[in-house]
């Protein structure tokens, strides 16, 4: 999901290679704290699978769908950061996935879902009961895997659109740093065709997403910038200056990365 952390209470790992070319990342969140939470979930570039092991916290504004008793809930590929606030411990745990991963694994295209953030019955149907069970049948310390399991079983024999895994994967290695142009070359299209199939099956030009996924970047890489200047940090991320940067992360942040900076080392930034 979001910038990877350095706190206990976030862990990331890499999906096993059966799910690799669908699914970017595996996650899970415990909040060991009673105190009142909020807690800012950014945009990456993925749709992600939410499913929550405790009590749900609650979201605020277009988030606000995310509530108790409810406890799994699709992301779309937001293009602005939300709130969602906690009292007392939570146990979340989560998948990130590709472009190219959500219609083989949801069974709609990326597009359908948007920016929303929707129930995940609401998604695939009873399947989502299903989903929860596998992945809360136990109190153990496998709930990667058993999400695992769990998107094996959804997977199932669909198969995945190879134009848009391809282009992704090429904008992903790049740290979204990839010419639309040569983009266009490598996955034999023209631009106009890159955009039209991008809209279909992400709901985002290629230019947008490939914003997305640079933000993604450097919102993982502040947690280590230590004393780096501003300036430098935005050029190593392919900002053009740090007026660049800044512009990037209030328009998909809502806060400056400064403002951002702070919120990490306090731990009230979340993944997504």
């Amino acid at each position: 999901m979001g910038p990877a952390q350095p706190y206990q209470w976030y862990v990331e790992a890499p999906p096993p290679p059966s799910l690799a070319h669908v699914v970017a990342s595996l996650w899970e969140i415990r909040i060991p704290t009673s105190a009142d939470t909020r807690m800012r979930i950014l945009p990456n570039a993925c749709v992600d699978i939410v499913v929550y092991a405790s009590v749900t916290s609650q979201g605020e504004g277009n988030a606000g769908v995310v509530a108790p008793p409810h406890r799994s809930f699709v992301v779309g590929s937001t293009l602005r950061s939300f709130i969602v606030r906690s009292v007392g411990c939570r146990h979340v745990i989560g998948a990130s996935l590709l472009p190219a991963g959500v219609q083989p694994l949801l069974g709609v295209p990326a597009r359908l879902i948007g920016e929303r953030i929707a129930l995940l019955q609401d998604i695939i149907g009873s399947a989502a009961g299903e989903m929860e069970e596998r992945i809360l049948s136990t109190t153990d310390d496998r709930a990667l895997s058993r999400m695992s399991h769990a998107l094996v079983h959804l997977l199932a024999s669909r198969v995945v659109q190879p134009v848009i895994a391809r282009a992704v994967a090429s904008i992903r290695a790049a740290g979204g740093r990839k010419r639309i142009d040569t983009l266009a070359q490598e996955t034999n299209l023209s631009t106009r065709q890159l955009e039209r199939v991008f809209v279909d099956h992400v709901g985002l030009g290629p230019k947008t997403y490939s914003r997305l996924v640079r933000f993604d970047r450097a919102a993982r890489g502040l947690g280590t910038r230590g004393t780096l200047p501003w300036s430098q940090f935005a050029l190593g991320f392919g900002y053009v200056d740090q007026a660049h940067l800044i512009n990037e992360f209030k328009e998909f942040a809502r806060v400056s990365p400064a403002q951002f900076e702070r919120e990490l080392a306090t731990g009230r930034v979340g993944p997504q």
